[in-house]
């Protein structure tokens, strides 16, 4: 008896034995595939992560690259503006620092031989008031004694250097005004200043 009870309880021992480590392969096996399927969730995440992380970085290049593009064509477009308003301003100082009363008396003296036609009458000039006193003192009467035609100067507040002629009573004009012959002059130069800046 003492062995069948032997027996018995190695029998208990051994299926217990058993099915506890049945039972711990189990639990390991669940727990195995649990961790199976963090890690492959884990990898898919990251991959996500790194795929988006990857986009964004691509996005914000491809941005960055196209605002610093918009920079600098805004800037060229800035500096060509600059230098071409630097290029107007320069052109019509040169021009009314070229005019003084002697060169405007010969450019209304050569306006008068090319332009005046043959009528005998006034011909009106229009120029700044500062201007219009210098010539009336030394040229005026020059000038009409060797053109044979009444000249008539005018101040006119919208000419800065310069002159405007009429010879039809102002009908028409022809305008030699600092601002006119700098627009001129500018216009020859631009293009090509243009081209440079490109």
């Amino acid at each position: 008896m003492a062995q069948e009870l032997k027996a018995l309880l190695d029998k208990i021992q051994k299926e217990g034995v058993e099915a506890v480590q049945k039972t711990a392969r189990e639990i390991e096996a669940r727990a195995q595939k649990q961790a199976d399927e963090i890690v492959a969730r884990a990898r898919s995440d990251a991959k996500k992560f790194m795929d988006d992380a990857r986009e964004k970085v691509r996005q914000e290049k491809e941005s960055s690259e196209a605002a610093l593009k918009q920079a600098g064509r805004d800037l060229v477009l800035s500096l060509k503006k600059q230098i071409l308003a630097t290029l107007d301003r320069v052109a019509v100082l040169d021009v009314r620092q070229a005019l003084g009363p002697q060169e405007l008396a010969g450019l209304v003296k050569l306006a008068v031989q090319q332009y005046g036609g043959q009528d005998a009458g006034p011909v009106t000039v229009s120029l700044q008031d500062g201007d219009r006193q210098k010539l009336q003192q030394g040229f005026l009467a020059k000038l009409k004694d060797e053109l044979k035609r009444d000249i008539v100067l005018k101040a006119a507040d919208e000419v800065s250097g310069g002159f405007i002629i009429s010879f039809d009573a102002g009908k028409s004009h022809f305008d030699f005004s600092d601002k006119a012959l700098a627009a001129y002059l500018s216009g020859l130069v631009r293009p090509k200043l243009a081209e440079l800046l490109k």
